[in-house]
């Protein structure tokens, strides 16, 4: 099962930024790179971890200019961090133990990636018609087919079959039944 997978293969790289730059500048290194925070760095070493969280309610909810505010007055300094061979179970429990959402993997203290929440959902696939996890690349040599609606449920492509309606959103899943040539049978 997925959860039983080193946490570190759910990983992310870091993307960091000095303590002296200012929000607004983290601001637009999370946009380049599509990211919710960035690692933050002193002298080539991690002091920080700074969110759009942390903006929201350290810069803009106290009006502070994030032009003039530098990121180590807006980061937390103490970011919840565990050893990238750690099973995900456990960090998942850290994470909610301490309410936070993104935690960074390290390597003999050295930090060498992050993953979030959202990042562990999204290797959980679980169908919606039967309830059972669906394998994916992270946790199998085989990963499974499945079916996966507008909406984003996901079914085991055998349970697709069976439901033909997304549960979720009533909208249908096989659009199409292709039937076989006579010749492709063993009967032509």
């Amino acid at each position: 099962m997925v959860l039983d997978l080193p946490a570190g293969r759910i990983a992310r790289p870091i993307i960091t930024i000095d303590v002296n730059a200012s929000v607004v500048d983290a601001a637009k290194e999370m946009a380049e790179n599509d990211r919710g925070s960035v690692v933050v760095t002193s002298g080539g070493k991690t002091v920080g971890l700074l969110t759009e969280r942390d903006i929201l309610r350290r810069v803009v909810a106290k009006a502070m200019n994030p032009s003039a505010t530098k990121v180590k007055e807006a980061m937390t300094s103490s970011p919840v961090t565990i050893e990238k061979n750690r099973p995900l179970r456990e960090a998942i429990d850290l994470l909610n133990r301490k309410g936070v959402r993104r935690m960074l993997l390290t390597d003999q203290g050295k930090v060498v990636g992050i993953f979030t929440l959202r990042d562990v959902v999204k290797h959980l696939r679980i169908c919606l018609y039967c309830g059972k996890e669906i394998k994916g690349y992270v946790d199998s040599d085989e990963p499974e087919a499945y079916v996966e609606c507008e909406c984003g449920s996901r079914y085991h492509k055998a349970c697709s079959e069976t439901v033909v309606h997304c549960v979720s959103c009533s909208k249908t899943l096989v659009a199409n039944i292709i039937y076989p040539e006579r010749s492709e049978t063993f009967s032509g």
